[in-house]
């Protein structure tokens, strides 16, 4: 099991420290920047504190797939490339057992023994505004605003974003 962050909004004026410090640590830096992540007890107190600034939810095997294949970059010997090809993966993890770009969707959607590596191999995912824009950036998914826990329904935001 997984999350996938989305960041969505920021606040006019000086933003506390210890948010700004947590969502650089996570690599969420600019609005609809997207990261995958690995529940535990320290990642779910780090998405409370800074669940006003983001949203997120259990993607499924599809939008994993729709994200790394039209949005995923890595670093490659210093160099920030488009995962546009298998020899690259196949180059950098064959020693892992990672020889296509289909075994890195499948590595990051089961939360696999390399997932720590893909992450921080991959950047954060890009994203374009969703058609629509939010709604109510300032309010609670659950009282029919942006952030916070959409759980599956991060799926069809995903879809917008697209």
């Amino acid at each position: 099991m997984f999350f996938l962050l989305i960041r969505i909004t920021t606040i006019p004026g000086p933003m506390p420290q210890k948010v700004r410090k947590i969502l650089q640590h996570m690599r969420l830096t600019e609005i609809n920047n997207a990261v995958i992540v690995k529940p535990s007890e320290n990642m779910i107190e780090k998405i409370k504190i800074i669940e006003p600034y983001i949203t997120w939810g259990y993607p499924s095997l599809r939008s994993i797939h729709n994200l790394v294949f039209k949005y995923g970059y890595g670093e490659v010997e210093g160099v920030k490339s488009a995962l546009s090809s298998n020899v690259i993966i196949e180059n950098l993890f064959c020693k892992q057992g990672l020889l296509c770009l289909e075994d890195v969707v499948k590595q990051m959607f089961e939360a696999g023994t390399h997932f720590e590596m893909l992450t921080k191999f991959m950047y954060p995912f890009k994203l374009i505004p969703p058609k629509g824009g939010f709604r109510r950036v300032a309010q609670h998914f659950d009282k029919n605003g942006a952030w916070g826990n959409r759980a599956e329904k991060i799926n069809s935001l995903i879809r917008k974003m697209l």
